[in-house]
């Protein structure tokens, strides 16, 4: 590469840092969020949390980088317009075509990245999370009981109280649970129990032994009492947050790359989007960050949000019509990909034209 090659690559490469910095940090305290809100509603183990957040990274690093690919070429080259660097260049003879080389020297290595982190790495970490889940479903002490404190879930309607948690972490002495549903009220008390997982229904329990059941209505005296020597506890998952029997994240992009399913394929091809993308949203960048002497910044940085809010948008909706059978897996998202790179492409001819080329 010449030196200005070098110069706007090493642009680039720079804001290219320091934008994703940014944007894991906003990304982190956002799962943060989710996780700490599923964590006070007893979805999620609060022992996990750090790894939680750990395993979520790759899926969240396919979701950042093509953005600060795209922020970082048009914030690069939008300064060099602002500060007149670009009129010196192309007053030297400088033409648009000479950004290709330090711009694909730029883009490469994050698509490849992208890619090794959508097909292998992102799959490896969901399913890896999942069985650290699956495993905290039976192990108490991982779930976060802490003896001698009420543990209050699902916003009131479940109380959990646990005296002592042996060494295994599983086998809970003591137990004291209050549950709630909309006309009835059950207090049961064991006097030991531990967690268990039914893998076919993917449904939570609580085998308790030794105690007793106590139900009556809330609005009435209609009491009663049961004593037990063994029961299982079924702990209710939320509607909204149920899981899937089948979860295709967590499934070898192998398995699904000869796909049965316009499901598995929309899967497929949702893997390879943003290695595609960060491709051409950089082409695009090109043209987006060109500005007059005397234009702000202004409007081309919200000439730039919108375009990659239309281009996430329809990628979001192409993979809901792909999995729900309404558009052909050969068509797919691939359409949107060439639509926008062929955009960029007549929008960097028509540019070239209009500054000239050289």
């Amino acid at each position: 590469m010449t030196i200005l090659q070098k110069y706007i690559f090493r642009e680039w490469l720079l804001t290219f840092l320091a934008v994703t910095v940014v944007l894991l940090i906003v990304m982190i305290g956002v799962s943060l969020g989710e996780l700490l809100n599923d964590i006070a509603d007893g979805r999620v183990p609060s022992g996990l949390l750090w790894a939680l957040i750990g395993l979520k990274m790759p899926e969240v690093m396919t979701t950042i980088l093509p953005l600060s690919v795209f922020i970082a070429v048009i914030w690069g080259l939008g300064r060099l317009y602002r500060d007149q660097e670009m009129a010196v260049m192309r007053a030297s003879g400088f033409r648009w075509q000479m950004m290709l080389r330090p711009l694909f020297n730029f883009l490469l290595p994050v698509s490849v990245a992208l890619l090794l982190i959508g097909l292998y790495l992102a799959p490896v970490a969901s399913q890896v999370a999942q069985g650290k889940m699956e495993d905290a479903f039976r192990n108490a002490s991982e779930w976060g009981l802490q003896t001698g404190q009420f543990h209050v879930l699902q916003d009131g309607d479940l109380v959990l109280y646990v005296a002592d948690v042996e060494s295994d972490g599983r086998t809970l002495n003591q137990i004291f649970i209050q549950q709630r549903t909309d006309e009835r009220e059950q207090i049961w008390v064991a006097e030991k129990g531990y967690y268990w997982l039914d893998r076919e229904r993917q449904e939570r329990y609580l085998t308790l032994e030794n105690g007793q059941i106590t139900e009556g209505g809330k609005e009435t005296l209609d009491f009663g009492i049961m004593a037990f020597t063994r029961n299982d506890l079924k702990l209710p998952e939320p509607e909204r947050r149920q899981r899937k029997k089948v979860d295709l994240s967590a499934m070898k992009t192998s398995d699904i790359l000869i796909w049965q399913t316009p499901t598995e394929a929309a899967e497929l091809q949702w893997r390879f989007s943003p290695a595609i993308a960060a491709l051409v949203l950089g082409m695009l960048a090109i043209p987006l960050s060109h500005s007059a002497p005397r234009e702000g910044r202004g409007g081309r940085a919200v000439l730039g949000i919108l375009a990659y809010t239309v281009y996430a948008n329809v990628l979001y909706m192409s993979r809901g019509w792909v999995a729900s059978g309404d558009l052909s897996p050969s068509i797919g998202m691939w359409w949107v990909h060439l639509a926008i790179l062929i955009v960029a492409l007549l929008w960097l001819q028509r540019q070239g034209r209009m500054v000239g080329q050289g």
